[in-house]
Order: C-alpha cells, then structure tokens, then sequence
C-alpha cells in the first residue's frame, strides 16, 4: 500500500494555527497532582502546544463540576481560570462560567468577567435547558457585550441530565437571540439529528468536541452546516487535544476547510480585545 506522506504529516500534527474552543482546568475533572492554578494551566498548555495548539478557550466548572453550582461556586471557578490566565497570558482564553439557576445575578458576573477581568465569552452546561427563561440576562448581556456563548448541548437516547440542553434547546436560544454569538458544543453528543435541528439557525456553530473520533462526522457537519460553522474544541482535559484533533486532520476536507476548523471560525467569533492573532509560521 503506498503512502501519502504529506498527509501523514498532517495527521500527526497540524501545519495551520489551532484554537481549540473548548477546554477546562485539569483539577475540574479529579485528584490530579495539580497544587496550583499556575500548575494546572502549564500542564494544560503543555498537552496542548505538544500537539500544536497555540491558543485555549478555558471555562471552569468548578471541582467535581456541580451540576447546579451555587453563585459562590461559580464566582470561585472563574476567579481559578483568570489566574490560570495570569500564568499564561499568550495561550489562555478565559470564558465565564455562570448559572441561569440565578439569572440576574450571572447577567451580573458575566457584565464583571468581560468588561473588568477581559474575559472572551460564556460557558453555560446543565443547570437548565437553553430554552429556560433564566438563560435570557445571560443571552441578552453577551450579546450586548459581543461574545459568544458556548451551550452544552447533547442528545442521548437515556440518561439525560435533568437540565441537559437537547440540539434544538440551543436552536431555541439562537432563535429568542438572533444577534448572540452562539457555539453549541459536542458535534458527536448532537450527533445527525441534531445537526439538522441546527441546521436552519445560522447564527450556530459546533464545536467537535463529545466522544472519540468518529469516521465521517466532521464530514457531516461540514456539509450540512458549511465548513464556516464547525469550531475545534477538545473538551481536554476529559479528552487529549491530539486525538481530538485527528477528529478534524484525518477528515476528508480541502486546506481552507480545515484552516477554518482549527482557527479561523473560533477567532472570527472572539471579541476584538482577545488578541487571538497566530503566531507567524506557527501551527
């Protein structure tokens, strides 16, 4: 069998930048021997610029992830990534994690995250479905602000999260939203179906994280979507960077499809301060 060289190249690392749209702190996810925010974001980074990642989106749901946190928690959670930020000014991206359990009061946090701390977007998970009214300040104050928000968002034949937003919950939001910047995260939890209740929003992207690569899924996403509205995202450190970018380096796309995966789509959505430019001839 021959072999395409310039193609395994490519699979076993990426020749374009890489913002990967959808991280977390390492000490979210368990007793890592993580002893400081410092830490956690060089072990972080470190997984990520070995696999070619210049640049991270980072949310924090706090450790053990609560899945209906208090304010406190999520003020604490974001307090963690904005000095895991500090550690690593050139390659994190914080996101602002909040609650629409309290609506006014994450409208609140996400008005202080952005405008005092820089911080570049929202992270909403399962505290409430997306079609929920409390997620409405929140919607409101990041689109007022500019950022995007990035929706969990899974479809499950059993076990569902009480709170668990489906595809078309996030459709919903982007419908009450037209003007919101809005990532619904986990292209393998979305799964075809929910690729098609997405499909006529299209104010909504997908990020590739959810799962192990799976054959002809970024595929998919791309055609029925248009390569403008798929975002890599790793959802490290749940999963590695690297294998979630072969998801994207072993899909079956022409270079200005795959350049806007890995970079432009997720830098097009970031506000004008992230300063989100790659490195020249990096990638």
């Amino acid at each position: 069998m021959s072999v395409d060289l310039q193609r395994w190249r490519q699979l076993v690392r990426p020749t374009v930048p890489v913002l990967d749209f959808h991280t977390h702190p390492v000490r979210d996810f368990g007793p890592y021997p993580v002893v400081s925010a410092a830490a956690d974001a060089a072990v972080l980074v470190g997984a990520a610029r070995r696999a070619g990642v210049l640049r991270l989106a980072v949310s924090s749901l706090g450790p053990g992830c609560p899945p209906t946190p208090t304010a406190a928690q999520w003020r604490a959670a974001n307090e963690y990534v904005l000095r895991m930020r500090d550690a690593e000014p050139a390659a994190i991206l914080p996101l602002c994690y909040v609650s629409p359990e309290f609506p006014d009061a994450a409208a609140r946090e996400v008005e202080r995250c952005v405008r005092q701390e820089g911080m570049v977007g929202v992270k909403l998970w399962v505290a409430r479905r997306a079609t929920d009214p409390g997620l409405d300040p929140i919607a409101e104050t990041a689109a007022a602000l500019g950022v995007p928000i990035l929706q969990h968002a899974w479809l499950k034949t059993e076990g569902q999260m009480p709170g668990e937003s489906f595809p078309e919950d996030a459709a919903n939001l982007a419908r009450r939203f037209p003007g919101l910047r809005l990532v619904a995260a986990h292209l393998n939890g979305i799964n075809p179906r929910g690729i098609e209740a997405l499909r006529a929003c299209a104010s909504v992207c997908v990020d590739t994280s959810g799962g192990d690569p799976q054959n002809g899924m970024v595929e998919l996403a791309v055609a029925r979507l248009g390569a403008e509205r798929v975002i890599y995202g790793s959802d490290a450190p749940i999963r590695h960077p690297a294998v979630m970018l072969s998801k994207v380096l072993g899909a079956r796309l022409d270079s200005a499809a795959t350049r806007a995966i890995l970079w432009d789509n997720a830098a097009r959505l970031l506000p004008s301060w992230a300063n989100v430019a790659p490195v020249p001839g990096g990638g």
